[in-house]
């Protein structure tokens, strides 16, 4: 399962860095908006290429810990906007929201990989 959850983070920290940098060319946030997300991405690239190499795994996890505790607070904050805003939101947030509850998906998958694969080896 480590093997799995090293790999998905690795494939998944480097969509992260060009999905943040998509979103954002142009019209960037104020820099703690978009660094937490480069953050995040280098710790599951990191984390994934320690785990593959059979040390550290603990980075692995916790890289992927912390993409879950940042994507938690995006999706429930654009969700809360979307509910506020009702029939005028745009079709552009709507699947703005979507893509992120779909990567604090993936994200949550990722950690359970990471845990149960530790677990099974301690």
């Amino acid at each position: 399962m480590i093997r799995i959850s090293a790999w998905l983070a690795i494939g998944f920290g480097l969509l992260l860095g060009v999905l943040e940098a998509v979103r954002n060319w142009g019209d960037w946030q104020w820099w703690p908006f978009w660094v937490v997300d480069y953050l995040a991405a280098i710790m599951l690239v990191v984390g994934g290429l320690l785990a593959l190499r059979g040390f550290a795994e603990r980075w692995l996890s916790a890289g992927w810990g912390f993409a879950c505790a940042m994507f938690w607070m995006s999706f429930f904050g654009n969700y809360r906007d979307l509910m506020e805003a009702g029939a005028q939101v745009s079709a552009r947030e709507k699947t703005l929201t979507l893509v992120i509850g779909l990567m604090f998906a993936v994200a949550l998958v990722g950690l359970a990989l990471s845990l149960l694969g530790r677990s099974r080896r301690s």
